[in-house]
């Protein structure tokens, strides 16, 4: 089984302390083929949604530091890749980050809401609060969708995590929010687009961002290009429950997972 993890981060990104070489050496202890290094690439500020400088200094850092790491770990395949979070904010800017000739994969993400911040930040109480927030999430997520400079949509619905921390049973339902979805969904699969399967709530209890009904509702919808990713922050988590995430697609009817080289999606049997 060829094992792939497009979601991983290093201490380039704001929330991870580990060095690259760390990240990169635990991902081929666990046997990962290859890796995209995805650190965060913020046009804007998650404190007050203004203009981040840092975002300019991603792509260049991940390459200067790849480019070193690679002959010592000739077993694994490292590539370069963003999470760009919030594009939607700075069309602009967004498109330039995106369009950086060394870049191999670019996820799209959501982590804050114009006005009200980040979810990691909020207080969840009630499910009838969480059902507002994923109102306003899928808002922009759609937002986000309807661009063109993302390969895959990161984590669809991974804001469960933070309500079920708080102990609140919410979800991105298809009873209540199935339209909407069904939309953004349609809308990536019309653009050659895919989803990602983050397989971060799987380490930690709360399940599989999208969850199991949301992977086969787009895999119904005729959805095919999906990526898997650990979302590691530290050496202790890289490549966990990839093996689980790839058991999970073959569950909900996906043949394929898959990998990008220079925006180029490429098909691996599952």
């Amino acid at each position: 089984m060829y094992l792939t993890d497009f979601h991983v981060h290093s201490d380039i990104s704001f929330d991870c302390p580990a060095p690259m070489a760390d990240m990169a050496r635990a991902e081929a202890a666990a046997g990962i083929q290859t890796l995209c290094f995805t650190n965060h690439c913020d046009p804007v500020r998650w404190q007050d949604d203004q203009y981040n400088p840092h975002c300019r200094t991603v792509v260049r850092e991940e390459v200067r530091q790849i480019a070193a790491l690679r002959p010592l770990i000739p077993e694994l395949e490292i590539l370069v890749g963003l999470e760009l979070a919030e594009g939607c904010r700075i069309p602009e800017l967004t498109y330039e980050l995106a369009s950086d000739p060394d870049l191999d994969f670019v996820l799209g993400s959501l982590h804050t809401l114009t006005g009200i911040g980040d979810f990691y930040l909020q207080t969840y109480s009630a499910k009838a609060q969480c059902d507002c927030y994923f109102d306003l999430y899928l808002d922009e997520l759609q937002r986000i969708a309807d661009m063109d400079f993302y390969d895959v949509l990161a984590h669809v619905g991974y804001v469960r995590r933070y309500m079920w921390r708080s102990g609140v049973d919410a979800s991105l339902s298809l009873e209540k929010f199935g339209e909407r979805i069904e939309r953004l969904f349609r809308t990536v699969i019309s653009k050659g687009k895919g989803l990602e399967l983050n397989c971060s709530g799987l380490r930690d209890g709360c399940g599989a961002f999208p969850d199991e009904a949301l992977l086969r509702f787009y895999r119904q919808l005729g959805g095919e290009i999906i990526t898997v990713g650990s979302d590691a922050h530290t050496p202790a988590t890289a490549a966990a429950c990839v093996r689980e995430g790839y058991d999970l697609l073959r569950e909900c009817g996906f043949s394929y997972v898959c990998l990008f080289r220079k925006h180029t999606p490429e098909f691996i049997k599952l």
